[in-house]
């Protein structure tokens, strides 16, 4: 496993050794190739699902920060590729990147003044936002099982677009 400008260039849980999943729920959490059943306009989805792999994979072990972070559980792994199955498939696709906690983590940024951040934690789903040089800040949870918080989708569009949305093609 090595870093390469910052990114995790080794896939190891799908190479099929990943420590922390065992075998059937690798094959459940395992990213199925769907370049024949999605349009290309939504193959980001797969490519956020293979960086969930290589994040945790990356992060697996206790102390993978050298702080004390807990090692990424492959129930926060479920929980992440949950979340990225519900997102809209209109919007940006986010950053994968791990939490102190154990989670895994989705951001967006636009600059240094916006950042948006949005969490599966436990039965929740954690949203913090920067949007703006004055520091305006947001913060919200809703229960997991509800899917997305509307504001973060709001969030996205107005400060976040995707590129292909601004640039008005159609689907």
């Amino acid at each position: 496993m090595s870093f390469a400008g910052g990114l995790l260039t080794s896939n190891v849980w799908q190479g099929g050794s990943g420590p922390l999943i065992a075998p059937l729920e690798r094959k459940r959490l395992s990213p199925i190739d769907t370049s024949t059943t999605e349009p290309i306009s939504l193959g980001w989805k797969q490519l956020i699902l293979d960086e969930i792999l290589d994040v945790a994979a990356g992060c697996s072990n206790e102390d993978w920060d050298g702080y004390g972070a807990l090692p990424i559980s492959p129930e926060s792994v479920g929980r992440a590729f949950s979340l990225i199955y519900l997102a809209p498939d209109s919007i940006r696709p986010p950053e994968v990147v791990p939490s102190v906690n154990g989670e895994i983590a989705f951001e967006w940024h636009s600059g240094r003044d916006r950042i948006l951040s949005l969490m599966p934690h436990g039965n929740e789903v954690i949203f913090a936002a920067i949007l703006g040089p004055r520091n305006n800040r947001e913060s919200a949870s809703k229960p997991f099982r509800l899917g997305w918080p509307d504001r973060v989708i709001e969030l996205l569009s107005e400060y976040f677009p995707n590129a292909r949305s601004r640039a008005g093609s159609h689907r």
